[in-house]
């Protein structure tokens, strides 16, 4: 019998390497640069993108050129969490709201929504919990569609109207750069916040349109305000801040869920922002490398 290991299948093994070189690039490549890095051929490479764009794994983007499938993405978020007892990640979460006493909230992308994977109580996420699934919509979900690929960050784009596009897409890059956002707290907001909280606290006690309280709870996730640039987060100035949010990276660095605190305060000093940020930052680092460090003996969250 022969003494060296051969693979039992080579066939996956091509599927894999074309979805982690894929994973690994920032921007889309093409059928034939995939097969030249891969040393494939061509063809062969373009049937197993034509499957994987069939099972959405992979998705073809106008130009010709591929890059991972939203359908990859959501089972890559569901994956990570259904690693993890729903209670470590809640004891995170809690222990997080009770250092900037506020609440918390914890989501991931799954295919054209955003679901919450763990929440705290508080007026941040009144009407939320764990599992459910609310509408992709811009602002929603920015800390993990910065670090997506340019065709999904202009969908996430256009699920807005125009007038804030350019706003959204300095989100985007103050994501990249500096690794967190921070929202302003419109005075008039509060009211309306409470409004739609009540009703989607309701809607989750007598359940009964599950598509009316998805429209009410992705409602409610917009309000957040206008985005703050650097400069002005760091002035000295006493801003009003309604939430802010970091991404949480996996060992393959990787944007897989989005860390949110909402303050919801008229009057935050620097020192208080730079305390939130702190501990917002740390938090996310802690669940990110927990997402390997803690043992596979968990439940799944729900589907």
């Amino acid at each position: 019998m022969p003494t060296g290991k051969t693979d039992p299948s080579p066939p996956t093994q091509r599927v894999i390497a074309i979805v982690e070189l894929l994973a690994a690039q920032r921007d889309s490549l093409t059928a034939a640069e995939i097969a030249d890095a891969l040393a494939l051929n061509r063809s062969t490479a373009g049937s197993i993108l034509a499957a994987l764009a069939d099972r959405g794994w992979v998705r073809r983007l106008p130009n010709l050129s591929y890059e991972l499938g939203g359908r990859l993405a959501a089972i890559g978020a569901r994956a990570a969490a259904s690693r993890h007892d729903r209670a470590w990640l809640e004891r995170e979460l809690e222990e997080l709201a009770d250092r900037v006493n506020c609440g918390a909230a914890l989501t991931a992308l799954s295919g054209g929504h955003l679901k919450f994977v763990a929440v705290t109580r508080d007026r941040l996420t009144i009407g939320m919990e764990s599992g459910v699934r609310i509408p992709l919509l811009a602002p929603a979900g920015a800390a993990i569609i910065a670090h997506t690929g340019k065709a999904r960050q202009r969908d996430w784009l256009d699920t807005r109207g125009s007038e804030r596009r350019d706003e959204y897409r300095a989100v985007l890059d103050t994501l990249r750069t500096a690794g967190f956002c921070a929202w302003r707290l419109e005075p008039d907001s509060l009211p309306g916040l409470r409004v739609l909280s009540d009703v989607a606290t309701h809607l989750a006690e007598h359940p009964g349109d599950k598509d009316l309280r998805g429209r009410v709870l992705a409602q409610l996730a917009t309000f957040g305000g206008s985005a703050y640039d650097q400069p002005t987060f760091d002035s000295d100035a006493t801003l009003p801040l309604s939430y802010m949010s970091a991404p949480v990276f996996d060992d393959n660095g990787h944007a897989v869920m989005e860390l949110q605190i909402g303050p919801l305060r008229p009057d935050v000093t620097r020192a208080e922002r730079h305390h939130y940020l702190t501990e917002l930052s740390t938090a996310a680092r802690r669940i990110g490398d927990g997402l390997e460090s803690v043992p596979s003996r968990l439940h799944r969250l729900p589907s």
